[in-house]
């Protein structure tokens, strides 16, 4: 017969020595934060809690459990359902669910245990459970001996049957319990709940509407309190919203969670407005049938930037004083409580999705890992993802609603920091100024709060810092004969960039046919031409809309922009005319730059060609580099420098064009001392090359820490180490991105030899610092022999 023994422990008490007393290894437990049983242990073991409970005939069990990590022979769990022991890890007699197991079965699998010998009654699917998994069970058990172990994945209450299983051998308990084993890693990582023994639970209760969830501007998610009947789910006469909407013109129940339905209404929610869900005459499996019931929701979609990425802590590593988790922090700028529902993350190339979560009014989110949760939500509202990591050099992140559209992004990298000491971890990225969110890297920098970050607050760095400088067109790329892409110098506001008529094009081209803004940030446009562009002409682009960036600054439509069809280049097209192989401060604050120029007539797209190093015994071009991934048009007679950090080099040496640098994800690797640089198209046929040393320097300098080799003349070959000599002192030493300051033009005279200047100062002061003797003769076997005089 039945004993009326029964349990149920939610531990929402916070207490499991009390009501019930849980025994056995009870400084290895505690109830967490969300009134949970967890494991709170160190290093590996075997831990266990029990209580108790007997059985005498027909009986079901319930209870949650979580395991957040994937099972082997050394980390899996036991839920005993029956022993006749309060010690849980020596022999008795029982039963219990096996949760993990060594090698690839990891099946939810039920045992008898005589003393210590162990006997399969039932065995689920294989896999089932082969990583972290969050399940409800229930086992039932007839007088018979008839055993029915069913699972909800969803918690909607519709458990569905798993494993049956025929086994009488024991019929008398004095304890049910819970048993871990585990190593070290996972010493925090099981989860149990809703604890449940005794009779069958009968439902007498209808179901309950819990919660609406908005999905879209006329789709909502009603989520109830557990399974309903499929009939009463989709009859759409069940379901009524206010404010002039009706009934849904579609009612689905979701094929997995039998407690979520899912309505699409034939008009949309009004933006803002409170709107009243009816719901009526719901039937859960159970036949039990609800009232009229009512739950309010709101559609409010916030426009770009409204809801913000605020903060990136990519590299928590060493710690200052934050937990050691990588995280993200939202900022909600509105006055409205915004529902993330269905919203996605965007990590690199990995969608993360939100779920039953909102981010308050002028309030703060902060994501993480899951695991992350106890340690960072004391810093305020928080939101955990099953997997969460972040790139520590930099990566794309990118938030969009429901509907798709793209609310912020980011492009982070690790020169945000403006600090080096930062940068090695344990310090994040905030964001200035929320008023400038397409600020890129003129809007971050490291934290200044002393814990490395200031999660769930507003940021250490909060300042003003709006953007006032107007946008302006940087460049065209070819991607077609009838297809250009056009940057802006910034992140535009996408308004009107898809209009083909903003855009003007010379020598016939017209209007294109189609333009299509680049996401995430909106910084280029793809314009497809109706005619081809032809080899040898300079075409210009204008706009003649009213663009303007995130802040709303105006681009100047008076301005256009040069482009043409570029040509392959060959040797010496393109030479090296400059080159910076020791930087200040040694490369602690300095870097390497590389100035190229075109010397051809040609258009030159340097997404065809590389920089490189060369071995100098075997001659094997190395450490290949791409210029540019994306088209770069050089045009001819102009410079450009190539960098990894523009900015450091414009801040330490002067330029006068500061639009002639490209920035390079890395530079091959140039000795201080020794080197080859390498100018080579893709496919390693070499443009330029210069075996450069220290001693090509001018010998009366103290020290060659940031002298640039500057080129004397473009005609003259590089392999001629007198066409090379320090850069002036008075230029700073460095001419990034412009004429160089000992640069000498060929001398075209009619006298056999020509001295230019007569007068020469090799005082490194930028005049006269470098002598030419020109010479021409019919025929060769001349000898020449020079004498110098001093003032």
């Amino acid at each position: 017969m039945l004993s009326l023994a029964q349990v149920y422990d939610d531990f929402s008490d916070g207490d499991f020595t009390n009501n019930p007393a849980w025994n056995g290894d009870t400084q290895q437990f505690v109830v967490n934060d969300d009134f949970r049983l967890q494991l709170n242990s160190d290093g590996e073991g075997v831990s266990c809690l029990a209580t108790t409970f007997s059985i005498n005939g027909e009986t079901e069990w319930r209870f949650w459990i979580k395991q957040s990590f994937s099972p082997s022979a050394n980390n899996n769990g036991r839920y005993y359902l029956a022993s006749d022991q309060l010690d849980l890890k020596g022999p008795l007699n029982g039963y219990f669910l096996q949760f993990g197991e060594g090698g690839s079965g990891d099946a939810i699998e039920l045992f008898r245990q005589q003393g210590d010998v162990l006997t399969s009654v039932c065995r689920g699917t294989e896999g089932f459970i082969s990583s972290s998994f969050e399940l409800n069970i229930r086992v039932r058990r007839n007088q018979s001996g008839n055993w029915e172990v069913g699972v909800d994945e969803t918690g909607s209450g519709a458990y569905q049957i798993h494993a049956t299983g025929f086994d009488n051998a024991i019929n008398t308990s004095a304890y049910i319990g819970v048993y871990c084993k585990y190593t070290s890693s996972n010493a925090k990582k099981f989860y149990f709940d809703d604890v449940y023994a005794g009779p069958f639970v009968v439902d007498t209760d209808p179901p309950v509407l819990e919660y609406v969830s908005v999905v879209f501007n006329n789709q909502i998610d009603v989520f109830f309190d557990e399974a309903i009947t499929l009939n009463s789910a989709v009859s759409l006469q069940n379901y009524s919203v206010d404010n002039g909407i009706g009934n849904p013109t579609s009612a689905l129940r979701d094929e997995e969670n039998f407690a979520l339905v899912h309505l699409t209404f034939s008009d949309p929610f009004p933006n803002g407005q409170t709107n009243i869900l009816i719901v009526d005459n719901i039937s859960d499996l159970a036949g039990n049938i609800s009232g009229q019931m009512t739950a309010n929701f709101v559609w409010f979609t916030p426009a770009a930037y409204e809801i913000q990425i605020n903060e990136i802590m990519a590299d928590p590593s060493p710690p200052v004083a934050l937990p050691q988790f990588e995280f993200l922090e939202l900022y909600n700028r509105t006055n409205v409580e915004v529902s993330l529902d269905n919203w996605k993350l965007f990590i690199g190339n990995t969608e993360k999705a939100f779920e039953n979560v909102s981010i308050k009014a002028g309030g703060y989110l902060i994501l993480a890992d899951e695991d992350a949760e106890s340690e960072l939500s004391i810093y305020g509202d928080f939101y955990g993802f099953s997997s969460f990591a972040l790139t520590n050099a930099g990566q794309v992140l990118v938030l969009k609603d429901p509907g798709n559209a793209i609310i912020h992004s980011v492009t982070y990298t690790d020169e945000w920091y403006r600090d080096a000491a930062k940068e090695d971890g344990g310090w994040s990225l905030e964001q200035i100024d929320p008023e400038n969110p397409c600020g890129g890297s003129d809007n971050w920098k490291a934290a200044e709060n002393t814990y490395g970050g200031s999660p769930g607050a507003p940021n250490s760095v909060f300042a003003p810092n709006p953007d006032n400088t107007p946008p302006t067109l940087e460049r065209v790329a070819i991607l077609e004969l009838d297809q250009i892409q056009l940057y802006f110098s910034e992140p535009m506001d996408s308004t009107g960039l898809n209009n083909p008529t903003a855009y003007q094009i010379d020598r016939g081209i017209g209007n294109p046919v189609q333009a299509t803004p680049v996401t995430p940030d909106y910084s280029s446009v793809i314009l497809d031409l109706e005619n081809e562009l032809e080899t040898g002409y300079i075409y210009t682009i204008n706009v003649l809309g009213e663009f303007n960036d995130c802040a709303g600054n105006l681009i100047d439509s008076q301005t256009g922009l040069e482009f043409g069809l570029p040509q392959a280049a060959v040797a010496n097209d393109i030479v090296i005319n400059e080159l910076l192989y020791n930087p200040k401060d040694d490369a602690v604050t300095g870097v390497d730059y590389v100035e190229i120029y075109n010397r051809s007539n040609k258009i030159i797209d340097l997404a065809e060609l590389v920089l490189a190093t060369e071995d100098e015994t075997s001659g094997q071009v190395e450490s290949v580099k791409n210029i540019s991934n994306d088209g770069f048009l050089m045009f001819p007679s102009s410079y450009l420098v190539l960098t990894t950090k523009p900015e450091i080099v414009q801040q330490q040496y002067f330029t006068e064009n500061p639009d002639g640098f490209i920035r390079m994800a890395s530079l091959p690797s140039y000795s201080n001392d020794n080197g080859i640089v390498v100018l080579a198209t893709r496919g390693l046929e070499v443009i330029d090359r210069l075996a450069y040393d220290d001693e090509m320097q001018l010998p009366i300098l103290n020290t060659s820490d940031g002298v640039a080799l500057e080129r004397v003349n473009f005609e003259r070959p590089s392999d001629d180490r007198t066409n090379w000599h320090s850069a002036a002192e008075t230029y700073g030493f460095g001419t990034p991105a412009y004429r160089n300051s000992v640069y000498s033009q060929s001398i075209q005279v009619d006298d056999p030899i020509t001295v230019d200047p007569e007068i020469f100062s090799p005082d490194n002061d930028g005049r006269d610092d470098v002598l030419n003797i020109s010479y021409q003769f019919d025929v060769p076997g001349y000898t020449a022999n020079i004498t110098i005089f001093d003032s």
